[in-house]
């Protein structure tokens, strides 16, 4: 380290001040070391490789920032606010856009000077060392310690400086025995909450023998808040809630009380009963009455009821008679958003004025404002594969409540342009055309006969119906394909007040049908030499009517920014030609039937480390095979590897078969023919393995970083002499898991993640000229032109 300390910009630092460059926790043995990262008061400037970029970027970006330029510019904006707000004199209307205007800018402004200009943004400022900010350090950190129950610990830090300018921070930390919960008692006067208190003590955060944590305590007082609340205590606080610790009865032992005071001016807490329930679902007219209707003891008021009644009754979990519960509430809230008619609601309580024989009343006021009837969505960017840039484009249109009943219809039409290249000459590209239009109609009920639309009422179900067209103009093939279909869709949470974390997809109906023609003869040809017996890819190009029956089940717990500590898996099944079992023949105009088996597991793992950065790997598996006597797979339903979210040294769809290697012929410089792998034509597999580990930091401001390795390959079920180690073997496969490795940027815009991913080949199992260990062939330049050993993929989003 000490023959790189050159690399850091010390010469900025004034005769005594030094820059702090690490701060190391030693001796932890069960606290995370992100825990204590996550305490230092002051942040130590980052270093790669012994030096400090981020220093470097700022001390760049100073160079070309004037704070007094910058006052300077407020200044004249403020004059010219105050003059332009002047002419426009009694035009109010005109002023608030000024205003608005010239607020906007000199906020701007303000914040450029605050922050500095957009470079030192980018980077971050010198960390100059400041012992008093080292001792609030030790403070939070014994604080932290004392709050896990290490009462005995023992903290010091050891500073050592480099080159006379660099701060070395070690902090030893001795954590020695935790104190453990002896005995468990409760203190409380108000005998009917120590009864409900008694009768949910297994579900306490608080067991005896665990380790003491006031984070614990925390947990536990919420639990009993919430437990109070969804018993009718509608008045209840978490002010009542103290804990007593005692941790001088023996050694390494604490001994909690729990205390639940009384009111001040009561001996018991007061438990209140819903009288009445309104559920208003328009804007307040003044002077105009409301229409009521009554419904399962609810009033529904609205000067015009364009909702169903018996539909919103399936929403509501608040009724006459009822005990005042916070979780009916919160669930109530949560089950009307969820039909995405309403802008939002909300309910609100008021006590009646007299106790009814002592017993506390409340009236309920569901309030829900009425969503937009229309609204438009329109996207358009661009795709940048193969070295040229395609726009695409797409527009949508949700008509909310079309029928009265809450249903949502979802139009939408898409198209875009895509590069590929040539497969009649490898150093050209050919466009793709694609268009799509999709119509979804949306219910908020199961609709099944003999329900009486209950089904999974708790569990925000809906019902789908979905007709679709897309077509796709290709160098190699034309293909259209009109699909139609049933999806039953409800979700589960862990917990009623926390979002769902499940989601249960089941397609019954199906029915997709596919024409197209090829018009590629290279294309065909390549078709035939890799059709396999009685499973031809080619035959797989026929028009066909597909018709099957899927289930889909999403677990995740992460959210949309991927920064939770989270799991995500996905199990996909999709049986297809069940009619023809059923005695439903769907034979139109000769079109081909399929009748196949698919399943496709997904699982995902994601670690915060702290600090925005963050661990994250996924495995991705399936098997796709012809059942009940059929020999043809749809082209659309086999696997493919390679591509932006898969093993991204390869390009989309070109990985594998296994180690076999789809060989051409090309013409040398001489004239001569030459075989050479063929990477034109796409690998369509009927197993699919594939693994990811990805490393995500911060670099600078909204830009991030990651470091990946993805493995994978696709394979054939079954063994075929014209392609060699093409089929998946168990006692072999793994030695056939092709290996890309590189960096990628990603671009946090706050409404979208733009992502460029530099890969390159590590292990190329079907090289079969030279060392399948093909990385010493990569070289920098790879990323600038079209070749076989890296590829840039952009893409939307994060990759997994």
């Amino acid at each position: 380290m000490l023959g790189s300390n050159a690399c850091v910009p010390t010469r900025y630092l004034a005769q005594d001040e030094k820059l702090l460059v690490s701060i190391e926790p030693q001796g932890l043995e069960t606290i995370e070391p992100a825990a204590i990262e996550a305490l230092y008061q002051q942040e130590p400037n980052r270093m790669v490789f012994g030096s400090t970029p981020y220093l470097a970027l700022y001390n760049f970006g100073k160079k070309f920032y004037d704070p007094l330029k910058i006052q300077a510019k407020i200044e004249k904006q403020q004059a010219k606010a105050k003059r332009r707000i002047a002419e426009a004199g009694a035009d109010s209307l005109k002023i608030q856009r000024l205003r608005e205007r010239y607020n906007n800018r000199i906020e701007s402004l303000r914040e450029k000077k605050k922050n500095g200009n957009f470079v030192m943004q980018l980077g971050e400022p010198p960390a100059i060392y400041d012992s008093t900010q080292m001792e609030r350090t030790m403070d939070q950190i014994d604080i932290f310690l004392n709050s896990k129950g290490y009462f005995n610990h023992r903290t010091s830090y050891n500073k050592t400086v480099k080159n006379d300018k660099l701060v070395y921070i070690d902090i030893n930390i001795e954590e020695k025995a935790p104190y453990l919960y002896s005995e468990l008692n409760l203190n409380i006067e108000d005998e009917r909450i120590r009864r409900i208190v008694e009768s949910t003590r297994e579900r306490s955060e608080l067991q005896l023998g665990e380790k003491y944590d006031e984070e614990e305590l925390t947990k536990e007082r919420d639990r009993l808040y919430q437990l109070l609340k969804n018993r009718g205590y509608y008045d209840f606080a978490r002010a009542y809630i103290e804990f007593e610790v005692d941790t001088s009865f023996a050694e390494n032992t604490a001994r909690i009380t729990t205390i639940i005071q009384s009111p001040e001016q009561d001996s018991a807490h007061k438990v209140y009963t819903i009288n009445n329930v309104y559920f208003k679902t328009d804007p307040d007219r003044f002077g105009i009455p409301r229409d009521t209707l009554l419904y399962n003891g609810v009033e529904y008021v609205a000067y015009d009821h364009k909702y169903a009644i018996a539909i919103l009754d399936k929403k509501i979990d608040i009724y006459p008679g009822q005990r005042y519960s916070q979780r009916r509430t919160s669930t109530t809230q949560r089950k009307l958003a969820d039909l995405d008619v309403f802008q939002f609601n909300n309910v609100l309580y008021t006590k009646l004025d007299t106790p009814n024989d002592s017993t506390y009343e409340l009236n309920a006021f569901i309030n829900a404002l009425p969503a937009k009837k229309f609204q438009e969505t329109a996207e358009l960017g661009i795709n940048f594969t193969e070295r040229k840039p395609g726009p695409f484009s797409s527009l949508s249109l949700r008509i909310r409540n079309v029928f009265g009943g809450a249903e949502n219809l979802d139009l939408g039409i898409r198209g875009g342009l895509e590069y590929q290249v040539s497969l009649a000459d490898q150093n050209e590209t050919v466009l793709i055309k694609e268009f799509g239009a999709n119509a979804a109609l949306s219910f908020p009920v199961i609709l099944l006969p003999f329900t009486n639309k209950n089904l999974l009422a708790e569990n925000s179900p809906r019902t789908r119906i979905y007709a679709g067209y897309t077509s796709e103009n290709r160098q190699e093939y034309t293909r259209s394909i009109y699909e139609s279909g049933l999806d039953y869709i409800w979700q589960r949470a862990r917990n009623p007040l926390q979002p769902p974390v499940m989601q249960f997809i089941f397609s019954p109906v199906n029915l997709n049908i596919v024409q197209g023609d090829i018009l590629d003869d290279d294309f065909r040809n390549a078709l035939e030499n890799n059709s396999t017996g009685s499973r031809s890819l080619l035959e797989s190009f026929d028009d066909g009517i597909i018709s099957f029956v899927g289930f889909n089940f999403i677990y995740n717990t992460n959210d949309f920014t991927q920064t939770r500590n989270a799991r995500y898996f996905r199990a996909l099944v999709e049986l297809g030609g069940l009619t023809k079992e059923l005695g439903l023949e769907l034979n139109v105009n000769d079109l081909r039937t399929y009748q196949y088996a698919r399943f496709n597991p997904d699982y995902r793992r994601y670690i915060p480390l702290g600090g925005q950065r963050y661990f994250v790997y996924r495995v991705n598996t399936g098997v796709v095979s012809p059942i009940l006597g059929g020999n043809i797979i749809p082209y659309e339903k086999f696997f493919f590897g390679g591509g932006a979210s898969s093993v991204r040294a390869w390009q989309s769809r070109r990985l594998g078969l296994g180690s076999y290697a789809p060989l051409g012929v090309e013409l040398d410089a001489e004239g001569n023919q030459v075989i050479v792998r063929d990477y034109s034509v796409e690998q369509p597999g009927e197993v699919l393995v594939e693994a990811n580990v990805e490393y995500r930091f911060n670099m600078f401001s909204f830009i991030n970083g990651a470091v990946f390795v993805d493995a994978g390959n696709v394979w054939l079920l079954r063994p075929d002499v014209t392609k060699p180690g093409a089929n998946f073997e168990f006692d072999r496969f793994y030695r056939e898991l092709a290996v890309g490795t590189g960096f990628g940027i990603r671009f946090d815009l706050a409404v979208l993640i733009l992502r460029f991913d530099f890969a390159t080949k590590v292990y190329d199992p079907a090289n079969y000229k030279e060392d399948k260990f093909v990385l010493p062939n990569f070289k920098l330049a790879d990323f600038l032109n079209r070749n076989n050993q890296s590829t840039l993929q952009i893409g939307i989003g994060y990759p997994f």
